[in-house]
């Protein structure tokens, strides 16, 4: 990869950060909340407080209807403000879309116990009946809208692969012209459909045009959840590979020819935010007549920022602007001037 030397480098510093704790498996309890209440006592969620009876007035006259609204928002609360409820005054009938079979679960119990326990509903409940239905899976549901794509659009060559916060579409398209058809309805399958729209934050574009060399977002295919920093740094490697991000001259302002490079960095981002990412700021000679520090730092934020606003997490990520200190050039090991480097990335104005 070429750099110039009035590129901006963003140079991703791969350090493992320290787990959260020897918890099990973050999906297995999704949404949960463990609150001890003792045997007999009465508890409500108000203004985001866990409060006793003693502190709320209950109308003993209140409707099903409105039982119904103040119980689920003591779920939601818990952690289960994606399940819906109807009271008729004896049946309880419970629906939502739970992320796994434990989750559904664990809302059902919550939802019973809730109304067991009410001052009002308490009396009168005699059944509570579970119509929740478990979300799909990812592979699922990029089978679905893969199968979708074919047949409602006849894109019998393209795929939806979704991993976690990062949906790529991939295939090879005949021509160039047929891969950007091909990518903007794909995108729009993804983002429109409520299930991958729930779990997705980006669409990364890794369409192959037949002849032609890697798609952008061609790393993303074989990068897994459990990515290491050896991982890590191959994918953005690859990503960045012969590709600049381009800014309006003098300005942090990224051009819009650059935004599906940025959501292929994003996207391996997304993935490998359990390790320190810092997106490192240069400017060159060509950018004269500025603040070249000043210029640097807000580069590197706004690309800083761009990674945030589609869900890569603030604790992964420093942006720090270095000047007119030249960025790495050809032939030179980047670890002699950024040690433990994980990748750098160059960007120009043109």
């Amino acid at each position: 990869m070429r750099l110039r030397p009035d590129n901006l480098v963003l140079v991703m510093l791969a350090c493992l950060l320290a787990s959260c704790g020897p918890a099990a498996d973050p999906q297995e309890r999704a949404g949960s909340v463990c609150v001890e209440v003792p045997n007999g006592q009465y508890f409500q969620f108000v203004d985001g407080r866990l409060v006793t009876t003693s502190s709320v007035q209950i109308s003993e006259q209140e409707r099903p209807p409105e039982t119904a609204r103040r119980i689920g928002a003591t779920l939601a609360g818990m952690g289960y403000p994606w399940v819906s409820l109807e009271w008729d005054g004896q049946t309880v009938t419970v629906s939502g879309m739970a992320l796994d079979e434990n989750s559904r679960s664990d809302a059902f119990i919550a939802t019973k116990s809730a109304f067991e326990a009410d001052p009002v509903a308490g009396p009168l409940v005699q059944r509570v009946i579970n119509n929740m239905d478990i979300r799909e899976t990812e592979d699922a549901i990029a089978i679905r809208l893969t199968e979708e794509l074919v047949e409602e659009d006849g894109l019998t060559w393209l795929r939806v692969k979704i991993d976690g916060k990062v949906a790529t579409l991939e295939g090879t398209a005949r021509t160039a012209q047929e891969k950007e058809l091909g990518y903007g309805i794909g995108r729009s399958t993804v983002l429109s459909d409520l299930d991958a729209s729930l779990i997705a934050n980006i669409v990364v574009d890794a369409i192959r045009v037949a002849d032609n060399g890697d798609p952008i977002g061609q790393a993303l295919l074989d990068l897994s959840k459990d990515a290491s920093v050896s991982d890590c740094q191959s994918a953005f490697n690859q990503v960045m590979d012969g590709r600049e991000v381009e800014f309006e001259p003098r300005e942090s302002v990224v051009r819009k020819a650059s935004s599906r490079l940025l959501d292929a960095v994003t996207g391996v981002a997304l993935i490998c935010d359990a390790h320190a990412i810092e997106i490192a700021g240069h400017t060159g000679p060509a950018e004269f007549n500025v603040d070249a520090l000043d210029l640097s730092q807000r580069r590197a934020s706004s690309v800083r920022d761009y990674l945030m606003a589609y869900g890569v997490s603030p604790d992964a990520l420093t942006a720090r602007g270095y000047g007119n200190i030249g960025p790495i050039q050809p032939g030179v090991d980047a670890n002699l001037i950024f040690p433990n480097t994980a990748f750098v990335v160059s960007a120009r104005d043109s």
